[in-house]
């Protein structure tokens, strides 16, 4: 089980900081409960072809006997690969204008690695749009238009999640890091998982609970 916060470090800067790399003390997604920590595991993160060491903490709730994987938002569950890799290939698939070094993110990654990036996010893409665009709504964002972009398979998760990133920058207490980690966040770190499910409760500071294992 994991749980998915607002990370505003880079990779390399949380790489760099090693065990005592920081993470928050959250409350137990069951019963409410402040969790502990009770330490960490090694992983990996590549992002603009370097493969990061980051320490990722674990969060026990005494009350309901469970640990809990701290992921920072920049970490896909199950994915070696950073958010923003993922969302450097994907947005150059779709053509949307990007700046002109984004393509380093996914440097060193495998062709085929990126074409399944591509065709799992296609594929997910009405899931996303839904979750995202209900999350628009409630914090007070605009409704959805049809865009050029909507047309084609993707898109309208894309327009979704600038839809949902612009909704949060109005939001009076929120801290609010880019489009791609921030639907991370949302999705509890399943931007590409099987299947997207939006985790409650979403907690003011952006913080999104995934309780798949």
């Amino acid at each position: 089980m994991s749980i998915t916060w607002s990370c505003r470090l880079s990779v390399a800067q949380y790489a760099a900081l090693g065990r005592s790399a920081p993470a928050p003390r959250l409350e137990c997604a069951d019963c409410g409960e402040q969790v502990t920590f009770d330490g960490s595991y090694r992983r990996q993160v590549r992002e603009a072809g370097v493969v990061h060491e980051i320490f990722v903490r674990r969060g026990f709730c005494r009350r309901c006997n469970t640990s809990e994987a701290l992921l920072p938002e920049f970490v896909l569950r199950r994915r070696r690969d950073s958010t923003c890799s993922v969302g450097a290939a994907v947005l150059e698939r779709f053509e949307v204008e990007i700046p002109p070094d984004a393509a380093a993110f996914y440097a060193g990654v495998p062709e085929r690695t990126v074409r399944s990036w591509r065709q799992r996010f296609s594929e997910r893409a009405s899931e996303l749009w839904q979750v995202l665009t209900a999350l628009t709504l409630e914090w007070g964002g605009e409704h959805p238009r049809r865009t050029r972009n909507a047309r084609r398979p993707g898109g309208s998760a894309i327009d979704a999640m600038a839809l949902v990133w612009n909704a949060a920058q109005r939001r009076p207490t929120a801290d609010v890091p880019p489009p791609w980690r921030l639907a991370n966040v949302i999705v509890g770190g399943e931007l590409i998982a099987t299947r997207v499910s939006l985790p409650f409760p979403i907690i003011t500071r952006l913080i999104a609970r995934s309780r798949a294992p």
